[in-house]
């Protein structure tokens, strides 16, 4: 009789040894595929959520440093990066996309902001109106490739306009329709300075005007996700954003960096009281035009892949090390992931740590029981070898037992471990919810403004979490099983090369 047919027939006579075996294997297994299915579901997560947040990037403060700094007391400087670098990293060869934006912001009386009809919303103080500038350094500006914006009236910027920092912009239809502006009319922006130095409640203002053309009107798209899981604070972000969108003037970039050092020389002649060192003595004009220009330059980079996104961010922090902008970081727009995911991360930890142990554990039992078993059967493996079996073949009549049995009690496993694996992560990411309850944290933050418009809470992880019974699960859990039942056996095979049958026989 060949050792497999012995096998079989050990197994059949051997009932209640090979339930018990079966019994080990089977509750081990459900440890085990448990543990996987978790994994995979928090893996799913990551990638389902990377995937909506996309592939965008820019450069922010790393707040570590800026931390570890201001704690150990250390001077430091915060330099921005110039175009020049922005430009160096834009050049990388993950970028699909890139542009920078020099953002500026004027405060006018003639010319008139949409705000929220109900009042819950308001730009400013009710007196004056405020707009934000933002500067364009393509023809196709980046919120109309991205379709934050659609182009509804007019066009565009040219080359030649973005190239001479022109006198042209584009402004959102709810903002022509307050102010009956059209296509081709002249907006007279009359950008107000304020007194900051008086002591009086009535701050005095003065205005310098800019006439700008309207060459477009554009109409805002859909802000954020619509969802009637939305809470009041959620549903008053994206209202913020929209009416923020709509109060924004299109400028090419050199007209905004132009008009900064011409609003700062203004701001000085008109109140040069606002000027003065901490000892009271007034300061030099070119002193005030040296330490208080700035360029608010927000640079955003459209990736080729989401899978992009580690490279891109080590090759341009290599970029701003050698730079010297210490205080810089590349930030992602996947970065919010990781400060939103901590119930999905915190039952990964643990999914990890109950497989490590399970497979350790699992090892060691089964390798206890083989042995026992076999010990059990001494004489019979003694009277195989004095029939002059050869080890070879009762070493294989051993695992094939081994295995058949256990890849019964596996294939149940898979089902019931992925079963159990739902209740336990439902119940586990409900503890951990209420523990993390108001650490959500909103879209990330960078040197110009909001790197991404897309707001992703504890919620929309939780609910992208699943667990399923995919075939990378069942490869992964067969594949752990089977070497884990491999090296399970190594032992007893070593215990049965060792067998003497004189010894036994005797």
């Amino acid at each position: 009789m060949n050792f497999f047919k012995r096998a079989l027939l050990s197994i059949k006579r051997r009932k209640g040894k090979s339930i018990i075996l079966f019994l080990i294997v089977f509750i081990l297994g459900n440890l085990m595929a448990g543990a996987i299915a978790i994994e995979q579901g928090t893996k799913g997560v990551e990638k389902t959520i990377k995937n909506q947040l996309g592939a965008t990037a820019t450069v922010g403060y790393d707040d570590e440093k800026l931390e570890e700094a201001i704690n150990s007391g250390v001077e430091f400087t915060m330099e921005e990066p110039s175009v020049e670098v922005y430009q160096k990293i834009g050049e990388l060869p993950q970028v699909k996309i890139s542009d920078y934006s020099i953002n500026d912001f004027a405060q006018t009386i003639k010319i008139k902001n949409v705000n929220v009809p109900d009042g819950s919303y308001m730009r400013g103080d009710g007196s004056s109106n405020y707009f934000d500038l933002r500067g364009a350094s393509r023809v196709d500006t980046l919120d109309e490739q991205l379709k934050k914006i659609t182009i509804s009236d007019g066009r565009t910027f040219s080359e030649e306009e973005i190239k001479k920092g022109s006198a042209v912009g584009l402004i959102s239809d709810q903002v022509a329709k307050e102010n009956n502006l059209h296509v081709g009319d002249k907006m007279v922006l009359d950008r107000v300075v304020e007194d900051y130095s008086s002591v009086s409640d009535d701050i005095k203002k003065e205005s310098k005007d800019y006439p700008i053309e309207i060459i477009g009107v554009y109409k805002v798209n859909e802000v954020g996700k619509k969802s009637e899981k939305q809470n009041d604070e959620q549903q008053m972000n994206n209202t913020i954003d929209l009416y923020d969108r709509l109060n924004v003037i299109y400028l090419p970039n050199n007209y905004i960096e132009k008009t900064n050092v011409e609003m700062l020389e203004f701001s000085y002649d008109t109140f040069p009281g606002m000027y003065m060192d901490e000892e009271g003595k007034q300061l030099e004009k070119d002193e005030v035009m040296k330490d208080f220009s700035y360029k608010n330059i927000m640079a955003t980079y459209i990736l080729n892949d989401p899978k992009d996104v580690e490279d891109f961010k080590l090759l341009g922090d290599q970029i701003l090390k050698e730079n010297k902008l210490d205080y810089s970081k590349i930030v992602a727009s996947s970065d919010q992931f990781d400060s939103v995911a901590g119930p999905i991360q915190g039952m990964s930890k643990i999914a990890k740590v109950v497989l490590i142990v399970s497979i350790i554990v699992s090892i060691f039992i089964i390798s206890l029981v083989t042995i026992l078993f076999l010990r059990d059967r001494k004489h019979e493996l003694g009277i195989y070898l004095a029939l002059g079996e050869k080890r070879e073949k009762i070493i294989g009549q051993i695992v094939i037992e081994v295995l058949i049995v256990s890849l019964v009690a596996m294939t149940l496993s898979v089902f019931s471990g992925n079963y159990l694996a739902k209740g336990f992560s439902d119940s586990l990411i409900r503890t951990q919810q209420t523990v993390d309850d108001g650490m959500m944290m909103d879209s990330v933050i960078s040197m110009g403004g909001m790197l991404n418009e897309e707001n992703v809470t504890e919620e929309d992880v939780i609910e992208a979490y699943e667990i399923h019974l995919t075939p990378s699960y069942i490869a992964i859990f067969y594949l752990v099983g089977l070497i884990v039942i491999l090296l399970s056996t190594i032992v007893p095979l070593i215990y049965i090369m060792r067998l003497n049958p004189k010894t036994i026989m005797m």
